[in-house]
């Protein structure tokens, strides 16, 4: 082999393989697809945590109080935070739930159809031409911050969403009642949903009008509407959860402030 050209391979800079971890769903009533939650130590013991980008703070902890600080880590990423002084044993180690800021460093991908996730510390998706961009609104003394899409419903003008991997099971809940009305099907039904240690009074139906949400069409999956106040400090249409992405990946670039769906 020519020796410049060893030499240039040699010194080429290595391709990393995207070093995929399995999720679990966690299912809920009829929703096989509630809930994302991923893999996680704390302190060197085998623990679970949920994805909830509807949240913009690194780790909240499960229970009401909080101990010594620890190592949580995912995949190779470590973040130190605060847990419960006791923690259960075994696969019940429900340490908490992960929001924006343990992620916004960096690249998050999440893998529907194969039920599985990467993380790099690098802006993936910054020279991307296909990759949307997205709002992230942080608010002033917090960490992270929420991911704002526009979304535009037929015949309305664009409108802001909140992206929110919490709210899995729906594709799309409006805040307004009224938004809700226009858009079900005539199969609406009730729903007592868990949030945050408690139940709210939910509806539910099919989603029957496209979405559009920045580049993407959502065009099937559950529609909701939910009796819980949002404010972020911005107007919201509603809440884009993750049933009208079923088997594509979402790729998340904080640093970028860009997101791209692949199928």
């Amino acid at each position: 082999m020519n020796k410049l050209l060893l030499a240039a391979l040699l010194a080429a800079a290595p391709v990393h393989a995207t070093e995929w971890i399995g999720f679990g769903w966690a299912s809920f009533g009829d929703f096989p697809h509630a809930a994302v939650i991923l893999p996680a130590t704390v302190n060197g013991k085998a623990c679970f945590v949920q994805l909830d980008t509807g949240a913009n703070g690194g780790f909240i902890p499960a229970g009401q109080a909080a101990g010594a600080p620890v190592d949580i880590v995912i995949g190779q990423h470590a973040i130190r935070a605060s847990v419960p002084p006791a923690l259960p044993a075994g696969d019940q180690c429900h340490a908490g739930t992960v929001g924006n800021s343990f992620f916004d460093n960096g690249t998050l991908t999440l893998d529907l159809r194969h039920a599985r996730f990467a993380y790099r510390d690098a802006a993936m998706l910054r020279d991307d031409s296909e990759a949307a961009p997205f709002r992230y609104v942080q608010h002033e003394g917090c960490g992270g911050g929420h991911i704002v899409v526009p979304v535009t419903l037929p015949g309305q003008p664009p409108q802001e969403a909140m992206f929110d991997t919490g709210a899995a099971l729906f594709s799309f809940a409006p805040l307004q009642l009224s938004m809700y009305d226009a858009l079900r099907g005539a199969d609406s039904k009730p729903l007592k949903a868990p949030s945050w240690g408690s139940e709210v009074d939910c509806q539910t139906s099919r989603l029957t009008a496209p979405l559009r949400v920045s580049r993407y069409t959502l065009d099937g999956g559950v529609l909701g509407h939910c009796k819980l106040g949002v404010d972020i400090g911005v107007p919201l249409a509603g809440i884009v959860g993750l049933a009208g992405f079923a088997g594509q990946t979402i790729i998340i670039d904080y640093p970028s402030r860009k997101w791209k769906i692949t199928r």
